[in-house]
């Protein structure tokens, strides 16, 4: 086989490039392709032929490392039992009273502390409350009286909340001179300040902002201990719970409070000035002396009783953690034979620390679970031997269901995230990834094969620099899986005792050959931007993807040998190259922090040089038959995707065609290379993560913006090429909005549904297809608008450019 001419071609228009593939012979599949890597690899810790050797075994990866067995379990179980115990024995009931008074002793300490930092020198607490009021007067205190006086109106004037309500209505009142609260029935109520206290509003921004913040600051903390002339336990101010309540119980979908009907509004008032907790005789009366306020002290103090609950919680989670550090670091001691503390580098600290393991998570689940279950039952028996119901919540360890839930959350998440890499792509990504073929810039076969060559050098080397055995295990198995992968989407035109992957000195003197015969570099420059986008250990969508989470590079191939062994594209020209890349994105994203919803799997048909495209070809044959003349309208689904993949492969094989699989290698090995305007070169796990990751369109129009600006107009002045590949945008984008039109008329009570009575297609809605479709064309036309800047800025005038309006 042999490649020729090289030439910048676009599809429709005059040639930007163009790569024909010539056959000198046709021979039989003999079956699947050996792997071979090449010469040694320049870190010189493992040779090439070393780990084509370990390919070729099994790998000795011990799935337990991962998964929590019977002895994980026990120990897990065992450990909430023991937790759950030390809960019922030694943390008791949940305190209000010692929650009001521990809180009280923190809060008093730090008014005190507050005061002597502005000048108080006595240890009285009365006497710190009144320097604090005396150096920060409230502009709000004035309408005391408005909001029920001394005793309520902590509670009413909103700006006297202690969180982040209060402070804005403080700052409210310093820009209107207004108060906001509610009235004894807690309907809102808006009062102006008075002028006895008008002084204290700001005359200007700056003072504004420095009363409404920093004095209302300083007035809360006066306040917090109760008022200077309100010593016996003080009224004190609501803390950021009880301001919550009650900022909601204003809203007017509650009722105003009445002794008949209180409602919410009476209720919170209630909590605040303490008689809702306090003790009630037989007669329903108060207890004299019980009362129990639940203001900013009792707040604080619950965070002392939370910290007692969570005391158990702790012991449970160091027990379970503990263990499996304990279990999983003997472990590699044996299986690695480590005899020394020099050894121990060898452990990789992933495979022993207790955490983003799926075995510690279950472990986490089913100890919170068991100790939630014995707290529970604990506190359902004293309830009921107690005959008070109360008595049940008090005694429930509120730590520790919130921790058992978000284990449960977390595990659950873990699962279906697992379940998603491995089931493939659904109906709504095929449809999204045939919106925007345009087949643009290709790579012949020997170029595609350059590509895969690399990306396997890249793996195998960052193999050889690994420095835990284990861990290099694993990767080999990622490599031959993604390998096998590869070679199956291209098995027709290869014999069993041919490799596909180049070793390093025929992958560097095939390179050094093609550009030796006259070839444009171009193509280089397509396969290190694709080569640069490659993310080795990715999912593969197959049963095994769980064994490669957290698989990291530690290697830098593309610097280290890629760039040295070819003098077209240096570390500097590739670094500048992903720059570009990474600036297009921003650019096209509209804002680097915000993740666009959806766009990733609304792009591009996968035609390009291999990889997982195969698994896409059914999906992709039919729009591409249709397109050359293949006339198959009474055929669907299955059907329809085997008379398309045969005629797209030159007929069925008993014709003398190549059959589906003829029609599978040319959509998975022969196609389009780049971007938003062709096919994707990323292949294998790189293609599928973008595909699922709802980054796909951005990521290639990204990389076509980038090569037209960095490659064809900075280094090669092509302005013919970028002008060909911004018409066949255009092009696309008003077939897509032509598209989007027929498809809004699908949707059902838009129009007349032709994509059936039900508006769907493919097991899709028309209405996902509609958005899927303008999500498309919003990102492929800001990169056409930024290609027409680019070109604006040659000065050069083309008559294919219809140049945007906007």
């Amino acid at each position: 086989m042999s490649g020729e001419s090289t030439e910048l071609a676009t599809d429709g228009v005059s040639p930007l490039v163009q790569y024909d593939i010539s056959f000198q012979k046709r021979t039989p599949l003999l079956g699947t392709p050996s792997l071979t890597l090449g010469d040694e690899a320049s870190r010189g810790k493992e040779t090439s032929a070393d780990i084509h050797e370990t390919l070729e075994d099994e790998v000795d990866w011990d799935p337990s490392v991962d998964k929590a067995d019977r002895l994980d379990y026990l120990v897990a179980a065992a450990s909430g039992v023991v937790s759950g115990l030390i809960d019922t024995l030694w943390v008791g009931e949940f305190s209000l009273d010692r929650a009001g008074s521990w809180g009280e002793d923190k809060v008093e300490r730090f008014v005190i502390s507050v005061a002597r930092s502005e000048g108080y020198n006595g240890d009285d607490l009365a006497g710190a409350i009144r320097k604090l009021e005396k150096n920060h007067p409230f502009a709000a205190d004035g309408n005391a009286n408005d909001f029920g006086g001394g005793l309520q109106h902590h509670l009413r004037d909103f700006s006297h909340h202690f969180g982040i309500d209060g402070l804005f209505f403080s700052m409210f009142t310093q820009f209107t001179g207004l108060v906001v609260g509610t009235d004894v029935s807690g309907a809102l109520r808006v009062a102006p300040v008075p002028e006895s206290h008008r002084p204290l509003i700001g005359k200007n921004l700056q003072e504004k902002l420095a009363f409404g913040t920093i004095g209302w600051f300083f007035h809360m903390v006066s306040d917090m201990a109760g008022s200077g002339g309100s010593l016996m336990g003080g009224t004190g101010i609501p803390g950021p719970i009880v301001s919550l309540i009650k900022d909601v119980s204003a809203l007017p979908f509650f009722r105003e409070a009445t002794a008949e009907e209180p409602g919410l509004r009476l209720w919170v008032s209630r909590l605040f000035n303490g008689t809702l907790l306090a003790d009630h005789d037989e007669n329903g009366r108060i207890v004299k002396g019980t009362a129990r306020k639940f203001d900013l002290r009792t707040e604080i103090g619950m965070l002392e009783e939370a910290g007692r609950q969570a005391l158990p919680v702790l012991v449970n989670q160091c027990v379970v953690r503990g263990f499996y550090f304990c279990r999983r670091a003997a472990r590699e001691i044996r299986d690695l034979d480590i005899h020394g503390v020099a050894d121990l580098g060898r452990i990789a600290p992933e495979d022993i620390l207790p955490w983003g393991t799926p075995a510690m998570r279950r472990m986490v689940t089913v100890s919170s679970g068991i100790f939630v279950g014995v707290d529970i039952a604990d506190a359902a028996v004293r309830s009921i031997a107690s005959r008070d119901p109360v008595k049940f919540f008090l005694r429930v360890n509120y730590v520790g269901i919130a921790t058992f839930t978000v284990a449960c959350v977390v595990d659950v998440r873990a699962m279906l995230e697992n379940e998603s890499s491995t089931s493939g792509e659904g109906p709504e990504e095929t449809y999204e990834r045939g919106l925007a073929d345009l087949g643009c810039l290709k790579l012949d076969f020997m170029q595609a094969r350059i590509l895969h060559s690399i990306e396997h050098a890249i793996v195998a080397y960052d193999i050889a620099a690994e420095k835990h055995p284990k861990r290099a295990a694993v990767k080999r198995a990622w490599l031959k899986e993604w390998s096998k992968q590869v070679v199956d989407a291209v098995n027709l035109v290869w014999a069993a005792d041919a490799g596909y992957f180049f070793p390093d000195d025929a992958l560097y003197a095939k390179i050094e050959s093609r550009l030796g015969d006259g070839e444009d570099a171009s193509w280089l420059w397509l396969v290190a931007m694709e080569a640069g986008r490659f993310r080795p250990y990715g999912p593969l969508h197959a049963n095994n993807d769980g064994d490669y989470k957290g698989l990291k590079p530690c290697s830098d191939y593309l610097n280290d040998v890629f760039c040295i062994r070819q003098d077209v594209i240096g570390t500097k020209e590739l670094a500048d190259l992903g720059h570009a890349v990474d600036g297009a994105k921003a650019r096209l994203d509209g804002s680097r922090g915000r993740l666009v919803a959806g766009v990733a799997c609304t792009a591009i048909i996968v035609v390009a040089t291999g990889g997982l495209a195969a698994y896409f070809a059914p999906a992709i044959a039919p729009t591409l038959a249709a397109a050359l003349g293949l006339e198959a309208s009474a055929l669907h689904g299955a059907a329809l995707a085997s008379a398309s993949l045969a005629f797209l492969g030159g007929g069925a094989i008993a014709a003398g065609g190549a059959g589906m699989t003829g029609g599978t290698m040319l959509i998975a090995g022969g196609g389009a290379l780049l971007g938003a305007a062709g096919g994707t070169g990323l292949t294998a796990a790189a293609s599928l993560a973008l595909a699922t990751d709802g980054r796909y369109v951005l990521e290639e129009c990204s990389k076509l913006e980038a090569f037209c600006q960095t490659v064809l107009l900075d280094r090669n002045d092509d302005v013919r090429s970028v002008s060909s590949i911004y018409a066949s945008l255009c092009r696309r984008i008003v077939e897509l909005e032509a598209e989007s039109e027929s498809v809004r008329l699908a949707i059902p009570g838009e129009g007349n549904c032709p994509h059936g009575k039900d508006g769907t297609e493919e097991g899709m809605s028309a209405k996902d297809m509609f958005e899927a479709i303008n999500r498309t064309i919003k990102v492929m036309s800001k990169c056409r608008n930024d290609l027409a800047a680019a070109l604006r800025e040659t000065n050069q005038e083309f008559s294919l450019l219809p140049w945007p309006t906007r």
